[in-house]
């Protein structure tokens, strides 16, 4: 039988034709406006409903040299370069089960397609949790958020996407599928296998299976919100809260029209203001908050301690700039040593119309700019030469097509860069995986 994608004269779409003669026709339909990822509109959208469907779809794929771009929830469709072409979105919804959860080993495994805010609320149940807060957690899936590598303020404490997860299932480029890793804490094996696709933006293969490292909820939770008058003094107080004996689950930064933006009255532009999160028996938690208030207070002008749901404040700062207080035009992922930071939020500050999130304790800033109208291109390249000038690097998580036409929205260049050429030859050598989505066009 020929491989080749089969065309009659009453097929209108001979790649939904080739696909649901292979799969079935319950799991594909036409592309959309919708399904358009950066303006290019795919031919056609397939929802696999097991791992198999989704090997089979990929070795189709990989024959054909049809794109391939998987979508998990779509909160960072906006990531990268703009795709090269686009043939087939995968839509991973509805992989969404949890096939295991050892709650007294802390283990857990679940489907890429699960969204974070579904398995939060199965974890509390077992008084558990996954401290993975990506941005909008009711869409953002666990597939999705991995592949995207992005964290939020409680990586203070916990570490990164990749340091949660102990073994994944990948479904590669050609369908094959495979496994690293293990489903108990201390098996090692394969473990970096499932690290490189941890950021990979799905451009080495599909995840379609995780196991996960658990941390027990915290008994007590409570936090402070700090003003100040400039970001010099926010920030000191941030890192001298860094070089203390205090361990809060998040610390984080944020000027006044973030502030103004989430809802935080009495916000304020012109000031800065640092929120600490911290955890613990009721004894422990009491020692923490003093010691906290007893750095803050030295150059605070303000300090609360909110008496509502202080949750909602954090979901705030996590979702900040990807939609729920308004999606900003171009956002930035910065990454600096954390006594630099003050350095890049400074020279941020000269720029009109940027709103900026910090997280001090492991050096990474959001930036965001929300006036369409401003030069965007001056805008970025003014603040990568200030992230570049202390070492540091900024990745732009979201842009207009005419900002992606001009730069390149990763800041890898040289050996790294080679690197990932290779592994990108080797993992999907025929190019179907998000092409030209990654570093310099990968």
């Amino acid at each position: 039988m020929s491989n080749a994608i089969s065309m009659t004269a009453d097929d209108s779409n001979p790649i939904r034709q080739s696909i649901t003669d292979a799969l079935g026709a319950d799991i594909v339909s036409d592309g959309s406006a919708a399904d358009a990822i950066d303006g290019v509109l795919p031919d056609v959208v397939v929802s696999p409903g097991n791992v198999y469907e989704l090997s089979r779809l990929l070795a189709l794929a990989s024959r054909e040299g049809l794109a391939v771009a998987p979508r998990g929830g779509g909160t960072q469709l906006a990531l990268g370069n703009q795709l090269g072409r686009l043939d087939i979105v995968v839509d991973m919804s509805r992989l969404n089960q949890v096939v295991r959860h050892n709650a007294a080993d802390l283990t857990l495994v679940v489907e890429a397609g699960i969204t974070l805010a579904a398995l939060r609320e199965t974890l509390a149940a077992e008084g558990q949790f996954l401290p993975l807060d990506a941005p909008l957690p009711q869409r953002a899936t666990i597939g999705g958020a991995l592949a995207a590598g992005v964290s939020g303020p409680l990586k203070w404490q916990y570490g990164s996407a990749r340091d949660l997860v102990i073994g994944m299932k990948v479904a590669q480029a050609d369908g094959r599928l495979t496994q690293s890793g293990g489903q108990v804490v201390k098996n090692v094996s394969g473990y970096d296998m499932a690290r490189l696709h941890v950021g990979g933006l799905g451009t080495l293969g599909v995840i379609t299976e995780v196991s996960f490292k658990l941390t027990p909820l915290p008994r007590h939770e409570t936090t402070l919100v700090a003003w100040f008058n400039s970001a010099a003094e926010c920030l000191d107080a941030a890192l001298s809260i860094f070089n203390s004996d205090i361990m809060p689950l998040a610390m984080t930064v944020f000027d006044g029209g973030v502030g103004e933006r989430i809802g935080l009255n009495g916000a304020g532009e012109d000031a800065c203001l640092l929120a600490v999160r911290l955890g613990g028996r009721p004894r422990t938690l009491q020692r923490l908050e003093d010691e906290t208030l007893a750095i803050i207070r030295a150059q605070a002008t303000r300090v609360d301690k909110p008496d509502d749901d202080t949750g909602a404040l954090w979901a705030h700062l996590a979702d900040f700039g990807h939609g729920d207080n308004g999606e900003a035009v171009m956002s930035a992922r910065i990454a600096v040593v954390p006594n630099r930071i003050v350095k890049v939020a400074e020279a941020l500050s000269q720029s009109e119309g940027v709103a900026t999130v910090s997280h001090p304790g492991y050096g990474m800033m959001g930036a965001h700019w929300f006036d369409a109208d401003m030069n965007l291109g001056d805008s970025l390249r003014d603040a990568r030469d200030a992230v570049h000038s202390v070492g540091g690097s900024l990745i732009v998580e979201r842009a207009p097509l005419s900002v992606k036409a001009e730069f390149d929205m990763w800041d890898y260049n040289g050996e790294s860069l080679e690197v990932m050429r290779r592994l990108k030859a080797q993992y999907d050598p025929n190019g179907i995986l998000n092409p030209n989505r990654f570093a310099g066009g990968i």
